[in-house]
C-alpha cells in the first residue's frame, strides 16, 4: 500500500516558512520572454506574437477522451478490461496518491510548485542548442509538456517548439492551478503498453488500483511519460540495455532528497529507501490488447466481448450496449463492471475443476507443432494430442484437482449460485474463456436424473406428493412411445417389476415412474416447471441439427423463447460470428430491424411441445449454469431470484449507474413444494459420503452414444445446496459429448453421478463453506402437501397387486384384495355382475408394462 499523504499538500509551504527556491524576479521573466520571442523572429516564426495574445490553449475540463472499461471481481479487484486501448481518467487531484506527485516532480520537475511555468534558462538554452546545431534538447517543466501535448506539437521537431510551448505554459499557470495542471498532465500523458491515463497504467503494468502503488511502481509508471518508445520498459528494451534500471534508480535516489517541508516524510522516505534496497519492481506481462484483455482465462466466459454472459445483461438491466463501454468514442466507457464472483470462491472453483490445458502435440526437443508438423510458439495454434483410443487428454497439471487421479481425458466443470440473490460466485468452465464453455450454454449436457427434482415438481403441484406410489416397472410400455423403438421406456436396462414412491423413485433414479408424470399432467408442464425455476436454455437435434432453446419471462410473465443453431446462407456458406467462426448460436427463426430473434409464446395448452416427454428423466441438455440455479430456488424455498453476474456498474466519476429495470424475483414454486424436495434431497450422496451439514441434492448419469460404447455412460452431475449456496457439477469426455466417461484405468465401469460428480461437488462446497464461513442452517420443516395418489399402480382392475411394496407397507388398503381369478383355483366363479364390477382376471400378479431403456445414478 502506498505511504499516507503528507500533511503539507505539495505546492503548500508550511505556515510561515519559505520557498525552497526563489522565484525569478517579474522583470527578468519578461527579458528572458522578449529574447525567445526575439530568437523565433530571427528564425521566421513571426507567428508567436499571434500565440501570446490568441493561441487558446484548450482547458483540461475541455480535453475529451473515450475511456476503456473495467471489469472487477466482487472485491473491486481488476480481472479484465475492455476498450481501444486502455484509458482511465482520475477524477480530481485528492485522488492521485502522493507516490505518484513526488515520483513524478522527483523525475521530470522538481520546481514544479516553486515556478511560474516556465524553464527560461532551460528554454533559451535550447534554442541556442538548436540553432548552433546541438542536438535537439528538452529542458520543459510539466506546464510545458502539457501545453505541448494538448496542442498536439510535441512530435514538432521545429526550432520555435520550445518557444511555444513556453508561450502557452505561461498562460496555462495563469489561468489554472498548479494541482489541475498536473491531474490532467498525468491523465493525458501515454505510459507505454497501449495505456493511457496514470490510472490505466497502474491496472495495466502492476494489475492494481492507483491508491496501491508502491514509491518503485510509481516511479516506473512516472519514468514512462517521455518513453513512449519503449526505451524504460524492462519488457521492450534491447537487450543488454541498462536504461530502465537506470532511470528508475535515479528517480528513487531523486525522491529522497526531495525531505522539505510539505515533500516527503521520514516514513516516507524510509519505504522509499527500503524499495530501492529490493530493487527495480517486476511488472505483468505486456498485453497483446492493452485496451481488451483478461479473457483468454477461465473468467472469460463471462467477460469476453464475442459472447460473455456480461453483455446481454448490461445492455437488459442497464440499458447500455457495448459500445459504450468500448470507449472509441469521446466521452464513452470509463465504465467499471464490478461483478458478483467472489475471488475466493472462484478460486476454489478453478482449483476445484481444472486439470490444466489440454495436452498437445510436440517434437522430441518439446517444441509445439501445428496441425502440419510445423512448430509454433503460441499454444492455441498447436494440435491437440489424440491418445491411442482416439481422446483428448489433459496436462493434469494441478494437483489440487477433485479429478487429479482419475483418467485424463475426464473434464468437469463447476458453478455456484447464490440462494436468495441468484448472485453468480463461482463458475469455470475450461481454462480459456475464448474457447469451449463447458458449463455454458455454447456446450449443454443432458442433465439426466437431477432434472428428476423438477419433475417431482410438477407431480406435486398437480395433487400428488411425495408418499405418492408409482408404476417402476422396466422395460414399461406407453402409448406415447407407439412407434418409437420398441414403444417402451427402461431404468437404464434394469428389467423390474415393482411400484415405488414418488421419494423413492427420485433417489433411486427410476426413469419411468417420471415419464408416467410426464405423460399425465404434460411435458409442457415440466418445462414451464423449470423455467420459473431458473432455466434459461435447452437443446435437442431438430432434423439432425441440435437447435437451442432461449427461454425469457416477459413483464406480464408470459413464457416465451427464440431458436438458435448453425444457419446456412443461401449460398451454401453458414451465418459467422463477430470473430468469422461459424455461429453454433445464430438466430433460427424471425428477426427483427436490429437483427434481434423475435421471441415466440410458449404452448402451454400443448402437452409436449417443443420438448416430448423425455423431458422428465432429463434427456434434454441444458446448461451446468442452469441446473446449479434450479437448485438455489430449491434451497431458496421455491423462490427464483434472476440468475446474473453483475452486482453494480460504476460510471468513469464512480457514481453507481441506476439500473433501467430490477432483478426478477419471482415465486417459482409454493413454500411446502421446495421444502417437500428439499427432503427428498437430503440423502443422496456419493463416494465420500455426505458433507457435516443439512444439505439437499441429486445425482445423475447418462449413457454414451458413441459406437462401440453402447453401454457406458458419458454424463455424470451431481446439483445439490445448502441454504446459503447451490451448487451444479458435471463430469464428461473432454473429445466430445458424445465420448465415454472412463474409469482410472480406463475402463468404462462405475462411473456414475456418485463416483465421479459428487467428489467434484463436495470438494468445492466444503471448500467454499471453510473460505466463507457459512454457519450450519437447517432447512424448514418439510409439511407434506398433496395426495398419496396410486392412479399409476393399479391394474386394468382397478386394484394393486397384493405381492407390490404398496400392498406390503399397507396391507388393509382395500385396492390390495385379492380378487380370485376363475379357474384360478378357487371355488367362485366370474359372474357377469363381477365381470361388469372389474372383479375378474385372466392373470395373476404384476403390473408391469415391459420395455425400455434410460438413464440411472
Amino acid at each position: 500500500m502506498g505511504a499516507a499523504r503528507p500533511k503539507s499538500g505539495p505546492g503548500t509551504p508550511p505556515p510561515g516558512g519559505k520557498k525552497r527556491k526563489k522565484k525569478i524576479s517579474v522583470r527578468r521573466r519578461r527579458v528572458y520572454a522578449a529574447l525567445i520571442m526575439v530568437c523565433l523572429m530571427m528564425l521566421g516564426a513571426v507567428t508567436v506574437a499571434g500565440s501570446w495574445f490568441f493561441q487558446n490553449v484548450p482547458a483540461p475540463k475541455d480535453l475529451k477522451f473515450g475511456e476503456s472499461t473495467s471489469i472487477t471481481y466482487s472485491d473491486g479487484t481488476l480481472i479484465a478490461g475492455y476498450g481501444e486501448y486502455t484509458r482511465k481518467l482520475v477524477d480530481s487531484y485528492d485522488k492521485l496518491p502522493p507516490q505518484v506527485v513526488w515520483s513524478l516532480l522527483a523525475l521530470e520537475d522538481k520546481d514544479f510548485f516553486e515556478h511560474d511555468g516556465v524553464d527560461y534558462k532551460g528554454t533559451m538554452r535550447a534554442l541556442v542548442n538548436n540553432v548552433t546545431g546541438g542536438d535537439t534538447q528538452g529542458a520543459s517543466t510539466i506546464s510545458q509538456q502539457y501545453a505541448g501535448m494538448v496542442m498536439d506539437i510535441r512530435d514538432d521537431l521545429s526550432y520555435g517548439r520550445k518557444a511555444k510551448e513556453a508561450v502557452m505554459a505561461m498562460k496555462l499557470e495563469q489561468q489554472y492551478s498548479k494541482e489541475e495542471i498536473l491531474l490532467h498532465y498525468l491523465n493525458l500523458n501515454f505510459y507505454g503498453r497501449g495505456s493511457y491515463g496514470i490510472a490505466a497504467a497502474s491496472e495495466v503494468w502492476f494489475g492494481v488500483p492507483l491508491e496501491e502503488l508502491t514509491w518503485g511502481q510509481a516511479t516506473m509508471l512516472t519514468m514512462q511519460v517521455k518513453a513512449g518508445d519503449g526505451s524504460f520498459d524492462p519488457l521492450l528494451a534491447a537487450e543488454g540495455s541498462t536504461a530502465p534500471l537506470d532511470r528508475w534508480t535515479h528517480g528513487m535516489e531523486s525522491l529522497l532528497t526531495m525531505t522539505g517541508e510539505g515533500e516527503l516524510s521520514d516514513e516516507d522516505v524510509a519505504a522509499v529507501q527500503a524499495e530501492l534496497d529490493a530493487g527495480m519492481p517486476e511488472t505483468r506481462a505486456a498485453l497483446e490488447n492493452p485496451g481488451t484483455w483478461g479473457h483468454n482465462v477461465a473468467t472469460g466466459f463471462i467477460t469476453n466481448p464475442n459472447d460473455g454472459y456480461i453483455w446481454d445483461e448490461l445492455e437488459s438491466r442497464y440499458g447500455l450496449t457495448q459500445n459504450d463501454f468500448y470507449g472509441k468514442d469521446a466521452n464513452t466507457g470509463g465504465y467499471t463492471v464490478q461483478l458478483t464472483l467472489d475471488p475466493q470462491i472462484q478460486e476454489l472453483a478453478k482449483s476445484t475443476a481444472s486439470r490444466g490445458e489440454l495436452k498437445r502435440v510436440t517434437d522430441d526437443d518439446g517444441n509445439y507443432l501445428n496441425a502440419d508438423g510445423e512448430v509454433v510458439t503460441d499454444i492455441n495454434e498447436a494440435e491437440v494430442y489424440v491418445n491411442g483410443d482416439g481422446f483428448f487428454e489433459f496436462t493434469n497439471s494441478n494437483d489440487d484437482a477433485a479429478l487429479a487421479d482419475q483418467n485424463k481425458s475426464m473434464a468437469d466443470a463447476v458453478v455456484a449460485v447464490e440462494p436468495g440473490t441468484g448472485r453468480v460466485l463461482g463458475y469455470y468452465g475450461g481454462e480459456n474463456g475464448l474457447g469451449v464453455d463447458k458449463a455454458g450454454m455454447e456446450n449443454p449436457h443432458p442433465p439426466s436424473s437431477t432434472f428428476k427434482m423438477i419433475t417431482a415438481a410438477t407431480a406435486i403441484e398437480n395433487g400428488a406428493s411425495i408418499d405418492s406410489w408409482w408404476n417402476s416397472d422396466s422395460p414399461r410400455e406407453f402409448d406415447t412411445m407407439e412407434g418409437i423403438g420398441d414403444g417402451t421406456i427402461s431404468n437404464a436396462g434394469r428389467n423390474e417389476n415393482t411400484d415405488m414412491t414418488l421419494t423413492e423413485a427420485v433417489r433411486n433414479s427410476r426413469n419411468t415412474p417420471m415419464y408416467a408424470i410426464a405423460e399425465k399432467y404434460g411435458a409442457t408442464a415440466i418445462l414451464e416447471n423449470a423455467i420459473q425455476m431458473g432455466l434459461r436454455t435447452m437443446s435437442q437435434n431438430e432434423d439432425g441439427v441440435s437447435v437451442t432453446y432461449r427461454f425469457y419471462i416477459e413483464g406480464d410473465g408470459t413464457i416465451t423463447y427464440t431458436r438458435h443453431g448453425t444457419k446456412e446462407n443461401e449460398d451454401g456458406s453458414f451465418v459467422t460470428d463477430s470473430n468469422g467462426n461459424v455461429d453454433p448460436l445464430a438466430p433460427l427463426d424471425e428477426v427483427d430491424a436490429n437483427g434481434v430473434p423475435v421471441r415466440t409464446p410458449l404452448d402451454l395448452d400443448s402437452p409436449n411441445s417443443p420438448f416430448y416427454y423425455h423431458i422428465a428423466f432429463g434427456q434434454y441438455p441444458t446448461s451446468v449454469l442452469d441446473m446449479a440455479s434450479v437448485y438455489a430456488t430449491i434451497a431458496n424455498d421455491g423462490t427464483y431470484n434472476e440468475t446474473h453476474f453483475v452486482e453494480k456498474v460504476l460510471d468513469r466519476n464512480g457514481n453507481e449507474v441506476p439500473p433501467v429495470r430490477e432483478l426478477e424475483e419471482t415465486a417459482a414454486l409454493d413454500a411446502s413444494i421446495a421444502r417437500n424436495l428439499q427432503w427428498v434431497g437430503s440423502e443422496i450422496d456419493g463416494d465420500g459420503g455426505a458433507i457435516d451439514r443439512p444439505y439437499t441434492g441429486k445425482t445423475g448419469t447418462w449413457e454414451a452414444t458413441a459406437d462401440g460404447y453402447e453401454n457406458a455412460n458419458a454424463h455424470t452431475w451431481y446439483v445439490g445446496a445448502i441454504p446459503q449456496l447451490s451448487i451444479a457439477a458435471w463430469v464428461g469426455n473432454a473429445t466430445a459429448e458424445s465420448a465415454p466417461l472412463l474409469n482410472k484405468d480406463g475402463g468404462t465401469d462405475n462411473v456414475f453421478g456418485g463416483t465421479l460428480s459428487y467428489p467434484v461437488w463436495k470438494q468445492f462446497m466444503e471448500g467454499a463453506i471453510d473460505a466463507k464461513g457459512y454457519e450450519t442452517e437447517n432447512w424448514t420443516e418439510a409439511e407434506k402437501v398433496g395426495s398419496a395418489i396410486i392412479d399409476d399402480i393399479l391394474n386394468d382392475q382397478g386394484m394393486v397387486d397384493a405381492d407390490s411394496p404398496f400392498c406390503q407397507r399397507n396391507p388393509a388398503d382395500t385396492h390390495c384384495a385379492s380378487p380370485t381369478p376363475p379357474g384360478g383355483g378357487g371355488d367362485e366363479e366370474c359372474t357377469p355382475i363381477m365381470e361388469w364390477l372389474g372383479q375378474c382376471t385372466t392373470e395373476g400378479g404384476g403390473n408391469g408394462n415391459g420395455g425400455g431403456r434410460g438413464n440411472d445414478d
